[in-house]
């Protein structure tokens, strides 16, 4: 019979050779975030039964738990001075109302060492996710309720990234490495049958000059990644089903920053498939 697959973490070469297995734990280790520095891989993993936090040294050893919880606790994000990881937690949550196994995620903030350990969002009866700090570590952006918010790391003066945009519901976020403007993703609820169901705009990071930089007719835009200048914007596109409005193969793109000169990287055309994202840039 064959063995049970799980989840480990893996680093390779960028031409994908000398592929290294990080973890080698029977359990599903997930999630990896590299700190600032390139020394330190944070990750979950469930192998003492749910999802914790750990880090570990970037050749896997000296492996260290962060957090003790019996809530999963997943999606570590580094502070760009590596000194404390983010994380989504259910922990103080109330249970969902769509499933009464799950609570709702907050976001909590953690040392590196697993002290101060602090909830910044506090509200147990709804989602927070997707959280992103800007690249001076002053301002930590995510979702709740498809509105961007934006809220210091010490989790005071939560608020709205930008005015509601009628029929757009806010998705996913990434900073400019200057920290100038966010690009996000949004779900367009004002779009024609099937066409243009995700799209892109850019947003300066006092909420003003809001752009749609994405009109691509049958095709779905998300999660958008700056490059490291700046000057572009690496995101997924998916073609989509004309008749039945299924989401079907999906490629990364790179475009502009004001949404010209669109170039496909990956060349996949057969069937549905997932990237995942955001996709990460090379520094």
């Amino acid at each position: 019979m064959a063995g049970k697959r799980n989840l480990e973490v893996l680093v390779s070469t960028t031409d994908g050779s000398d592929l290294v297995n990080l973890t080698r734990n029977p359990a599903n280790d997930m999630d990896p975030s590299w700190s600032p520095d390139g020394q330190l891989i944070a990750f979950a993993s469930d192998r003492n039964g749910n999802a914790d936090i750990f880090i570990m040294k970037k050749d896997g050893s000296d492996v260290r738990q962060l957090t003790f919880d019996t809530m999963d606790e997943r999606i570590p994000r580094w502070s760009p001075d590596g000194r404390k990881i983010l994380f989504l937690s259910g922990r103080d949550g109330l249970l969902s109302v769509e499933s009464a196994r799950f609570r709702y995620l907050d976001i909590f903030a953690v040392d590196i060492d697993g002290s101060h350990l602090a909830n910044l969002t506090r509200t147990p009866s709804a989602d927070e996710y997707e959280p992103a700090w800007s690249p001076d570590g002053k301002t930590i952006a995510f979702l709740r309720s498809g509105v961007i918010r934006l809220i210091n790391p010490d989790g005071t003066n939560e608020r709205a990234l930008h005015p509601p945009n009628p029929g757009f519901s806010d998705d996913a976020v990434a900073w400019s490495p200057d920290g100038k403007v966010l690009a996000y993703s949004a779900f367009n609820g004002n779009h024609p049958p099937y066409t243009d169901t995700y799209v892109i705009f850019t947003v300066n990071a006092d909420g003003s000059n809001i752009k749609r930089i994405t009109e691509l007719g049958y095709s779905s835009a998300r999660f958008p990644s700056f490059s490291p200048d700046g000057t572009r914007i690496v995101y997924n596109r998916d073609a989509v089903d004309e008749w039945w409005g299924r989401f079907e193969t999906q490629n990364v793109f790179i475009m502009n920053v004001d949404g010209s000169n669109n170039i496909q990287i990956t060349k996949d055309k057969n069937g549905r498939n997932e990237l995942g994202g955001p996709q990460a840039w090379t520094r």
